[in-house]
């Protein structure tokens, strides 16, 4: 856990920039904008990324307060545009990351006979609906798809279709 005082100036203004060893401001640097903890001239910087992914707090206020001097500090942070970049990756691996989960919950689910859980999964409902009629090639792939699906865990769906006849 980062001293909170390390993340103001000497006027006790909170730094956005000069948080980061990468901007080149290594005087006052405290986080690293790398995927993990970086060691830099004998000082482990954390790595931000990594906490706020570890946070896994999509509105990003627990984060914030957590972490940073609190919600403005972390809006001043999003502002820059030299960090902004770097932010909104990290949000589209929180993103990922959450929706993982999710699915994983969900085949659990299937696998201990969660009907609706097994039917998402099998109209493959982590890909979203497209409006409008499929392509030839769409039904194709789709078709194939779900061949190898069936005789990949034909014995499953035999277990489950029985679980519920």
């Amino acid at each position: 856990m980062v001293d909170k005082e390390e993340l103001k100036d000497t006027m006790g203004r909170p730094l956005t920039q000069s948080l980061f060893l990468e901007l080149g401001y290594s005087d006052f640097s405290v986080f690293t904008l790398k995927d993990d903890d970086y060691e830099y001239n004998g000082k482990v910087y954390p790595s931000l990324k990594k906490l706020f992914l570890e946070s896994m707090d999509i509105t990003e206020y627990e984060f914030a307060t957590k972490n940073l001097l609190g919600w403005k500090h972390w809006q001043r942070l999003c502002a820059n545009k030299a960090i902004l970049k770097h932010v909104e990756e990290w949000r589209d691996e929180l993103e990922i990351k959450l929706a993982s989960q999710g699915v994983k919950s969900i085949v659990e689910g299937a696998k201990f006979g969660n009907q609706t859980s097994a039917k998402w999964l099998a109209e493959r409902g982590w890909m979203g609906k497209k409006v409008g009629r499929p392509s030839k090639v769409e039904k194709a792939a789709q078709k194939a798809f779900d061949d190898a699906l069936e005789s990949e865990f034909e014995e499953t769906f035999r277990v489950i279709e029985g679980r519920f006849s």
